[in-house]
């Protein structure tokens, strides 16, 4: 055995073969044919914490706990066996474990006569780590997108589809063999979205992403399925692709519809609901021009009687100013009572709407010694619908009504006039502030302070989603001494 070296890395080696060792970029060594180190690299006694240089020295001294496996490529080597390689794992003294690949080739003379064996050894930990853990999140990746309840499509920017998930394939009706590779977002998009499609696809280019865009595509059977997209870019190997994200929102715009079916059917009840409880004021306010209209019919008869045509005409068109009132209030009352929300909104005169309204109401408040006040001053036009915008007077008053007409002080206060770009309506009574929690629910659905079978407790609710529909907002004046409601709409253009 050669005595130990420490102040060189090489001995007995071909300068050649000493140069790749001390130069080779993994821990290098070489041993001879007795199994001696004769050249090794810095890297070599790093890797394994030696104690400085080892030229000299038996390999097996060095490492004394070398598996036999490795004894046996060793030998397998020196016989001149090509090259071999493996790996193996070691426990180091501070717990951590190291994971080394390693390699034996045999170097010969210029005869061909195996001389030793090279040695390289390479520290894989990092990167059997940086394996488990991209093996890990691809697995995770691929779950996430076979089981994602979520449609997800990857395409190119040409709109070809190459990969789908379960859930998107469930959307549009075809599998995955028939949709991957040869259909497009352009074979199943229906040509009424084409000019939202390039909208999209230039905020696409200007962003890298795109929507969230609602639309249809056309499942296999032909049917249309709406659909809620986003997406975003992703490059590959210098291409461009397209990951979208899909939602069948079918269920959803079904719900949208049972809610508007809810809220028209609610709003009819809350309707009728105002005619009932002021159905005797009604019958008055037409009972009053029906007796006009007797009255004068009798005086007629008795000018045409005697010819006295001024007295003829002056009866004609009280009777026919009669008329005209008892059918202003009839239209009011079919226009409350339908089931629509009526056309679409126009710029309406608000002052207008709320004496309308008021006519409908006036006589209720009469019968039972409440004194209504009217102050409309505003000229300003909303855009609303005329007769939603009636029920919500008419729902304010009737409330007001029910406040103040077992109190002694019974006075309603109604009156309308121009803000900065609004036109407000505030209804007021003398029934005195509401208490904290009351004002706190106001606006609950089926709230109410009114006793069992008086009132629905949907009225202000109702009353406020019709205002916000439109723009405006229905509001409890906090700072009044009595109870006041203001009505907010903004200005028609």
């Amino acid at each position: 055995m050669l005595g130990p070296m420490p102040d060189s890395r090489s001995s007995g080696a071909p300068p050649g073969l000493r140069s790749f060792v001390e130069n080779v970029a993994f821990p290098c060594a070489a041993l001879d044919a007795t199994l001696h180190v004769v050249a090794h690299n810095e890297r070599w006694v790093q890797a394994y914490h030696l104690d400085g240089s080892v030229i000299g020295r038996h390999h097996f001294d060095v490492f004394p706990e070398l598996p036999q496996r490795w004894r046996d490529a060793l030998d397998d080597a020196m016989a001149g066996t090509a090259r071999a390689s493996d790996r193996d794992t070691f426990y180091r003294a501070d717990g951590r474990v190291q994971h080394i690949r390693w390699s034996l080739t045999p170097w010969m003379d210029d005869a061909g006569v195996v001389q030793g064996v090279v040695i390289t050894s390479e520290d894989i930990t990092d990167t059997l780590e940086n394996e488990r853990r991209l093996e890990e999140s691809e697995g995770l990746i691929q779950a996430f997108f076979e089981n994602s309840p979520i449609g997800l499509n990857l395409c190119r920017t040409s709109g070809l589809w190459l990969r789908s998930n379960a859930a998107f394939l469930d959307i549009i009706g075809y599998s995955a063999e028939e949709a991957d590779g040869g259909l497009t977002y352009w074979d199943l998009t229906p040509r009424r979205y084409d000019e939202q499609e390039a909208e999209q696809l230039r905020q696409l280019d200007e962003t890298g992403r795109y929507g969230p865009y609602e639309k249809e595509f056309v499942r296999k059977d032909g049917s249309l399925v709406p659909v809620r997209l986003n997406g975003f870019l992703v490059e590959r190997d210098g291409e461009r692709f397209i990951w979208s994200l899909i939602e069948d929102i079918t269920t959803q715009r079904a719900l949208e519809a049972e809610v508007e079916q809810q809220r028209l059917r609610a709003l009819q009840a809350s309707k009728l609901a105002t005619l009932g409880e002021m159905a005797a004021g009604f019958a008055h306010e037409v009972n009053n021009p029906l007796a006009i209209i007797d009255a004068y019919a009798y005086t007629l008869d008795n000018a045409v009687q005697r010819g006295d045509l001024s007295e003829v005409g002056e009866a004609a068109d009280a009777i026919r100013e009669a008329v005209h009132r008892a059918a202003t209030i009839i239209t009011g009352l079919r226009r409350l009572s339908r089931n629509e929300p009526g056309p679409a909104t126009r710029a309406e005169d608000v002052a207008a709407i709320t004496s309308d309204a008021l006519d409908l109401c006036s006589a209720r408040l009469r019968n039972h010694g409440v004194r209504l006040d009217v102050d409309v001053r505003s000229a300003g036009r909303a855009r609303v619908h005329a007769v939603e915008l009636s029920q919500v007077v008419l729902n304010l008053v009737n409330n007001a009504f029910d406040a103040v007409r077992e109190r002694p002080a019974r006075e309603v206060k109604v009156e309308t006039w121009d803000s900065e770009g609004a036109v407000c309506i505030a209804v007021e009574d003398t029934g005195g502030p509401l208490p904290e929690d009351v004002r706190e629910r106001l606006f609950e659905p089926f709230f109410t302070t009114k006793r069992v079978g008086e009132g629905t407790g949907l009225g202000l609710c109702i009353s406020r989603s019709i205002l916000e529909a439109v723009g405006g907002t229905l509001e409890l004046d906090a700072r009044s001494s009595r109870t006041r409601f203001v009505v907010t709409l903004p200005v028609a253009a």
